[in-house]
């Protein structure tokens, strides 16, 4: 009699662990490929109840030297060495000022940022290369007096990256070019004497080529 007791007891056990398995499979096929936030994603599976959490990304508010504000990810405004600095001492809520960079600057160098965050994802594949080409293009686009705003801007907020794109453009303007043409480029005065720049010119005859 117990023989046969045990065996319905046993018997009773395996239909009933049966049915918690084919419940917990049709929970399972339930949530499996929805995403946490769409209905049905938080079911109860085995017992407990699987919860998810998303942690949003925070966003930086910055405002230009002419009263513009910009909104920028904590990741790209890390690009900037002093902007990640003050994000790690818990500096950067509200709005922080930028008193030396003017809002066409600052428009370009949150392009720049956003370009080079993305490309640091783990979902891109942009190469050094293909961001050095895409950088040049960016600068290339300035006008004179936006680029020489925009070498100020980043050498402030400490983007090397950016900085070394637009020196570089800078470089291939002048590139070639004497320095009476690169004077009248840049708009730059002489503050020798007319005697003084006679003895360049008779020192570096090759710098007053036209």
């Amino acid at each position: 009699k117990k023989k046969a007791e045990a065996e319905e007891t046993a018997a009773e056990n395996g239909a009933a662990a049966t049915e918690r398995e084919r419940r917990e499979r049709q929970s399972f096929s339930r949530t499996k490929g929805q995403r946490p936030e769409e209905k049905g994603a938080m079911e109860e599976v085995a017992g407990k109840k699987e919860i998810f959490f998303f942690k949003a990304s925070a966003v930086i508010t910055l405002e230009s030297s002419d009263g513009m504000l910009f909104t920028v990810s904590e990741e790209a405004a890390r690009l900037s060495v002093p902007l990640a600095d003050m994000i790690d001492q818990g500096c950067a809520e509200g709005i922080i000022q930028l008193p030396n960079v003017d809002a066409t600057a600052l428009a370009t160098v949150i392009e720049y940022c956003n370009k080079h965050a993305d490309a640091a994802s783990a979902n891109s594949r942009a190469s050094s290369e293909v961001l050095k080409e895409w950088d040049r293009k960016l600068v290339d686009g300035l006008s004179q007096d936006a680029l020489y705003d925009l070498i100020m801007a980043v050498n402030f907020l400490h983007i090397k990256g950016l900085l070394d794109a637009a020196c570089q453009k800078v470089a291939d303007m002048i590139k070639g070019k004497s320095v009476e043409q690169t004077r009248k480029m840049f708009g730059i005065a002489t503050d020798f004497t007319e005697e003084e720049e006679e003895e360049l010119r008779k020192e570096s005859p090759w710098a007053f080529e036209e």
